[in-house]
């Protein structure tokens, strides 16, 4: 075999060998289905490293995680019978904060660590500039965008149009009373908040179970 064959052969290894253990490059998608479980988060199942499904059904679609993949906590949420409207150390190991990703720690077990400073966006992770101008009005708090939390890092977002993702000890439960289930789902799509979609009278709900078009249970925020 020649220099080159020898070249070319172990080259087009190493890029097999890549793409096996890159997995694929789309988003996460949460909840996803692994084994028979759900997941609500990044796991490290048969790896040292926290990876997600890029598919609602694993199927061999997956990506490691970074810092910007992981969901957003979920606030308020039940620890061991009580409620929480923020990151806690409760039960950490070295008192390091974190959160549940769904409304009950209890019932599914499935948290992250909180980040405590800002991070992603197109700012390099710099931190929360408030107030600031956005769409012609005045904002002095994340702004909600479904997947995640974000917020201007220039007095004009307008004029800058420079951002980052939230520190999650910078944000604190959204919504109080009501048995919500965060996210819940309806109609195939996530809601991490109380929403009028669905209402004729436009009043605010959320469904009492993940998958409300199973179990149809719900209550007004």
């Amino acid at each position: 075999m020649s220099r080159w064959s020898s070249y070319l052969l172990g080259w087009t290894a190493f890029l097999l060998y890549s793409s096996e253990t890159s997995g694929d490059k789309d988003s996460c998608v949460f909840p996803f289905i692994y084994k028979g479980s759900t997941y609500f988060s990044c796991i490290k199942a048969n790896s040292l490293s926290p990876w997600c499904a890029t598919r609602a059904v694993y199927d061999g679609n997956w990506k490691y995680c970074t810092k910007e993949d992981y969901p957003r906590c979920i606030f308020p949420f039940n620890y061991h019978g009580k409620s929480y409207n923020s990151c806690i150390t409760e039960g950490s190991w070295l008192g390091k904060p974190w959160c549940s990703v769904t409304s009950s720690f209890d019932e599914k077990q499935q948290w992250k660590y909180c980040e405590t400073n800002e991070y992603g966006g197109n700012s390099f992770s710099k931190p929360c500039i408030f107030p600031s101008v956005y769409r012609n009005n005045v904002v002095t708090e994340c702004i909600d965008n479904e997947n995640y939390l974000w917020c201007p890092t220039t007095e004009n977002m307008d004029k800058d149009g420079k951002w980052s993702i939230c520190a999650d000890t910078r944000i604190s439960a959204m919504v109080f009373g009501p048995p919500c289930h965060f996210p819940f789902n309806y109609k195939n799509k996530n809601y991490f908040n109380c929403t009028t979609k669905g209402s004729e009278e436009k009043i605010l709900w959320c469904a009492t179970s993940y998958n409300y078009d199973r179990d149809h249970t719900w209550v007004y925020c």
